[in-house]
């Protein structure tokens, strides 16, 4: 499957931190850590590649969508908190 974002739209793959398939962890941050997969023509402050921190507390409400049989989040560029540079 093919994901093209529209408008102000950025598809972003999660970086999910398993500690154990047997232990569950309620996850108490904040905001999520992604990489942007691809942005909508209005996305003006990431770009694809970039590391980035979004959401807003209840990210993990947020639909998924399989993408080559990995999970990507869909979401708007105002939930984009910051850009990560190592």
């Amino acid at each position: 499957m093919v994901i093209t974002p529209l408008h102000d739209r950025v598809l972003v793959k999660p970086i999910v931190r398993s500690l154990s398939d047997v232990l569950i962890v309620e996850n108490r941050e904040k905001f999520n850590e992604g990489t942007v997969i691809a942005i909508g023509p209005q996305v003006a402050d990431v770009k694809v590649g970039e590391r980035i921190k979004y959401g807003n507390g209840t990210y993990l409400d947020w639909p998924v969508h399989k993408v080559d049989g990995e999970d990507h989040q869909l979401i708007q560029e105002g939930d984009v908190a910051c850009v990560v540079e190592d």
